[in-house]
């Protein structure tokens, strides 16, 4: 039997579209056992209705990768799941997966990876690096992928930052969102957002308050996944008036994060008057972020 915990992520942060990630002390916990019956997932709690029962489920899929990648054979399975993290929301629910699922093929199937290598093998099951990173290794993350191989720099956060995290009970699956982005952007675009994802880089590592202020505008995804979230400039305004230094649409959303300073006690009781008021019964809590990434329990 193997346990696995494995923070919830959020990505982009704004301008750092696929490649800027961090990681939050929001976790699913995976159980995985070997059995003789071919695959069974156990999940009852009120993300169940999301996760899938067969060998579509991602957690699965990522164990037999590592398998395949081997030379092993996979036995039965028998995965029990309790989350934390809500499907389909921008918080990097699958990318939880795809890293407990790599994680476990690799102790199963004895193979030694390296987390480098289970870091890249994940990148390469989701197609981008930036949630699978701090998924594995907590904290914040600046990520890029070559030549299937990812390079990043891994860091934390300044600890004056906590995050709001204001999520609404519809789900957006990533694969949707991403429908509505354009293909082609401006360079003036371009420059804006390189710009800015260097100044956000900087900002959440130093604390610089400022910084952040002005570096969490974005001109790649968020004007388009906007739209599909209904209240998304409301709720934004009515964040920056309860003290929040950035705002943003976490991952393809519909979640969205508000970062505050650590000292303000007053943002999520006056966000939660506000928010009740909404339409799509929007719920908050407000989190640090995680210095510990993926962690098997022995």
């Amino acid at each position: 039997m193997i346990k696995i915990t494995v923070p919830a992520t959020t990505a982009n942060l704004g301008p750092g579209f696929d490649c800027l990630g961090m990681a939050l002390q929001i976790r699913n916990t995976i159980i995985v056992e070997e059995t003789d019956k071919e695959l069974e997932i156990i999940c009852q709690d009120v993300q169940s209705k999301y996760i899938q029962k067969d060998k579509t489920n991602l957690i699965y899929k990522s164990i037999k990768k590592i398998f395949d990648l081997s030379g092993k054979q996979l036995a039965g399975i028998k995965l029990s799941l309790m989350n934390e993290i809500p499907a389909c929301r921008g918080l990097g629910s699958s990318a939880a997966c795809i890293a407990a699922g790599c994680a476990a093929g690799n102790a199963l199937s004895q193979s030694n990876l390296s987390t480098n290598e289970l870091i890249d093998i994940g990148a390469q099951i989701e197609g981008h690096p930036d949630n699978i990173v701090p998924a594995f290794l907590g904290g914040f993350a600046v990520s890029c992928m070559e030549n299937q191989k990812v390079f990043y720099h891994n860091s934390e956060p300044h600890s004056n930052f906590i995050f709001s995290v204001m999520s609404p009970a519809f789900t957006l699956p990533t694969i949707e969102s991403r429908k509505v982005l354009p293909d082609l952007f401006t360079r003036q675009d371009a420059v804006f957002n390189i710009s800015r994802a260097s100044l956000m880089t900087a900002a959440l590592i130093s604390g610089d308050v400022e910084l952040l202020r002005h570096s969490c505008q974005d001109k790649i995804h968020q004007p388009y996944r906007k739209k599909l979230i209904p209240d998304f400039d409301l709720i934004a305004e009515k964040a920056k008036q309860a003290g929040a230094y950035a705002t943003f649409l976490s991952g393809a959303g519909p979640t969205i994060i508000a970062i505050l300073d650590k000292s303000n006690e007053t943002f999520t009781e006056y966000m939660h008057q506000c928010l009740s008021k909404l339409e799509n019964r929007w719920t908050i809590h407000t989190v640090k972020s995680s210095p510990l990434g993926l962690k098997i329990i022995k």
